[in-house]
């Protein structure tokens, strides 16, 4: 069947075909398609409805089964992709000299990286509330094909030298990129919902920050990384919501055990002998919120460090045969390119 180029052809299992606008081209099919309405496919590429024109959708069993398309449907009516872009824009509004790095979507949601100082859970929920401002006012979407050069002088203008970095690996020319009205772009190959308003604020959460150092380079900086999440509609959020808090709660306790009545009676046995020893060598007992590392660290004068040293192998020492532990190794640790303390300490023999 002929298509004008705002319509799109759809062969159906039991029918001939069904002509309808991009927009409304799934509609009479289910609720998966209905997710999946705005966009598109022209030749294999999958295309928003901001830029699809003459297209053909097929269908099987009335069925997502490609799995790009479930990426697409993914929280609904938007692809998760622009969560991330969103969440980028409310950032850098937030906080103005915030440089942006990458924001891709992932198995369970997204995650986006900046160059910016360290975020606390208390300015999530700012970003959050105003990612939800920029859906609610449903700021179109609006695709852009620029020359690398133009793409790279834009970039350059608003110093974003991350995204500079990303530029030169790109190999497509002309560069797609896409602005969220006329406040924000980024590069980005697409499809997009075609405004803000598209997004299901309900369905979308902002999960954790960590820290992450740019191209996986421990030499680099480390970056914040911000991770989001997103669902298939509101029916499915409690569900997922208890799967994320599963994965906190195991991710809290791992490697931790429960010690029951006779294990318990060895582990104080243990613990005093432990208290008993580092007493008779001079320690004091000091109790503290609890600490989730398994280093030490000693402070003391330049002219005790030998003395130091040699105290707490020797404890060492004597801890070890307690138990039994004859046969061990001692693995020393040099000075590494990042180190604190200044540099003439390090040097002296």
């Amino acid at each position: 069947m002929a298509t004008s180029s705002s319509f799109l052809s759809i062969p159906l299992p039991k029918t001939s075909s069904l002509l309808s606008p991009v927009k409304h081209c799934a509609s009479p099919l289910s609720s998966e398609f209905r997710a999946l309405s705005l966009y598109g496919g022209r030749n294999g590429v999958s295309t928003s409805s901001a830029m699809a024109t003459e297209a053909q959708i097929s269908t099987q069993d009335d069925k997502l089964k490609d799995e790009e398309n479930k990426n697409i449907w993914k929280n609904g009516c938007t692809a998760v992709d622009k969560c991330a872009h969103v969440m980028a824009m409310a950032v850098q509004k937030l906080f103005p000299d915030a440089k942006v790095t990458i924001g891709p979507w992932i198995e369970n949601g997204f995650y986006y990286d900046f160059d910016m100082e360290p975020l606390t859970d208390k300015e999530l929920k700012r970003i959050k509330k105003e990612m939800d401002r920029i859906v609610g006012r449903s700021l179109p979407l609006i695709r852009e094909e620029v020359s690398r050069d133009e793409a790279h002088k834009r970039k350059t203008a608003i110093n974003e030298p991350y995204k500079l970095e990303i530029l030169d690996s790109i190999k497509e020319d002309p560069i797609t990129i896409y602005h969220i009205g006329d406040e924000w772009w980024d590069l980005c190959a697409g499809p997009h919902v075609d405004k803000t308003g598209n997004i299901n604020r309900k369905v979308v959460e902002l999960e954790s920050i960590a820290g992450a150092y740019w191209r996986g380079d421990e030499k680099k900086l480390m970056l914040q990384r911000i991770y989001g999440t997103a669902w298939e509609s509101t029916q499915n959020c409690p569900e997922s919501l208890s799967a994320v808090y599963a994965d906190l709660s195991n991710d809290a306790g791992g490697g931790l055990v429960f010690w029951h009545p006779k294990g318990a009676i060895v582990k104080h046995v243990m613990e005093d002998l432990w208290k008993k020893i580092h007493i008779e060598h001079g320690y004091d007992l000091l109790y503290t919120p609890h600490v989730a590392k398994d280093d030490a660290h000693i402070f003391c004068p330049e002219d005790q460090i030998k003395d130091e040293i040699r105290g707490v192998l020797d404890l060492t020492e004597e801890l070890l045969l307690q138990f039994g532990f004859s046969k061990y190794e001692v693995n020393l640790s040099t000075r590494r390119e990042k180190a604190v303390g200044d540099d003439d300490i390090w040097v002296k023999p």
